[in-house]
């Protein structure tokens, strides 16, 4: 029997799995608010307590995804102002022998070869998959936070922190997205474009522009936003998608030329999946292929969505019975 989390800016899931036969079968599974969690050395210890039976096979490892760099023993949380000590876990599920870590893009990208056909939506159909199986590949997954990761070589996988490098306008409206966010950040990151609260800082920044529109409404929650501007309910929403969505296809661009992930790009993460109509219609993929003198180069590196939500508890889950 094997246990995985996925701990995330929103919800983390815990699960126990048993190997029946060369696949991985769910024997329990729970989620619980991420911003509830106050030690996860207590969430883990409940979860077991209420889900882990006598009659239940030995724990022989654990794998936890985490969102966010793990660096000297120590995994800090970004969005949830949360910093996990590796060794006091370690400490407090000590009857499981092996217990690793790694980063939530990490356990996205285990999952990938692991996902069935009906896990993605190719958004570039027009294009064959590239039958070399050692070819690089690049996820990107937008929710509470943006992540990153790549697989090279078609199995090596890399955690990144690509999120958090400088947003780069591409137009005149977009240079005067960076100055609104530069006040309030200094440090204009993807993520501060390309997550839910990117989306609303996105919303705001349009307010700004225009003061005399009496519809904005300043309370809106990132997947009000996105729902009102795909049932065109509201002009700033639909908008806010569309700046969102652009920008979202230019960092998975940038990913994909520094990675040469010829194999393709993968987007995860809570919000594609919901945002699918806007995903399909060109904005996205015109801004990924938009990099001058290498847009044939993106013509041909096909674009999945990972329709799957549980991908990094799965990945987790495959690490963890890895030997």
């Amino acid at each position: 029997m094997f246990m995985a989390a996925d701990i995330g800016g929103t919800k983390s899931l815990l699960a126990l799995f048993e190997d029946t036969g060369g696949s991985l079968s769910v024997i329990a599974e729970k989620s619980y608010p991420s911003k509830d969690i106050i030690s996860l050395e207590e969430l883990v210890n409940t979860f077991l307590a209420e889900n882990y039976h006598d009659h239940f096979n030995p724990i022989q490892s654990a794998c936890f995804s985490l969102a966010g760099p793990i660096h000297h023993g120590l995994c800090h949380l970004v969005n949830l102002n949360l910093t996990i000590n590796l060794e006091n876990l370690r400490n407090a599920i000590s009857v499981i022998p092996t217990v690793k870590f790694c980063n939530d893009l990490e356990a996205v990208a285990h999952a990938i070869p692991t996902l069935s056909p009906s896990d993605l939506f190719n958004l570039t159909p027009e294009i064959s998959p590239l039958e070399d199986k050692d070819s690089n590949k690049a996820v990107i997954a937008p929710g509470t936070g943006l992540g990153e990761s790549l697989i090279m070589g078609g199995k090596n996988v890399y955690p990144t922190e690509g999120a958090h490098t400088e947003f780069g306008p591409q137009s005149e409206e977009e240079v005067r997205l960076w100055r609104f966010l530069q006040k309030t950040y200094g440090h204009v990151s993807y993520e501060r474009l390309v997550s839910g609260p990117g989306l609303q800082n996105i919303y705001h920044f349009l307010k700004d522009e225009d003061t005399t529109d009496p519809s904005f409404s300043p309370d809106l929650q990132p997947w009000e936003i996105s729902e009102k501007a795909l049932t065109h309910s509201c002009t700033f929403c639909i908008k806010a998608l569309d700046i969102f969505v652009r920008v979202l296809g230019a960092e998975s661009g940038n990913l994909a030329l520094k990675s040469l992930a010829l194999g393709g790009v993968y987007l995860g993460g809570g919000i594609p999946p919901k945002i699918m109509d806007k995903l399909k219609d060109g904005t996205f993929i015109d801004a990924f292929r938009s990099k001058g003198r290498f847009s044939d180069l993106l013509e041909g590196i096909p674009v999945y969505v990972i329709l799957n939500q549980r991908a990094a508890l799965l990945g987790a889950a495959h690490l963890a019975a890895k030997e």
